[in-house]
């Protein structure tokens, strides 16, 4: 009986694409949570879905000193 010898594929652009998508979507969502709780501080009507989606239109950075509209 032959044995066979696990030899990993290469990813293809896509799925290479794919993967650097959801690792900047994590990195996005964990730096919301962490920066959220200061958000939050200065704007206590914004929730965290607010704060993420902020961050995101924004370039994937925070929005620190902008206060968008609340209606709580």
């Amino acid at each position: 009986m032959k044995t066979h010898k696990y030899q990993p594929e290469s990813l293809s652009d896509t799925e290479t694409s794919r993967r650097r998508e959801v690792q900047q979507e994590i990195d996005n969502y964990l730096l919301a949570l962490s920066s959220y709780p200061d958000r939050f501080a200065q704007d206590p009507c914004v929730s965290f879905e607010q704060h993420l989606f902020s961050m995101m239109a924004a370039g994937h950075t925070s929005r620190r000193g902008e206060r968008p509209d609340c209606i709580c």
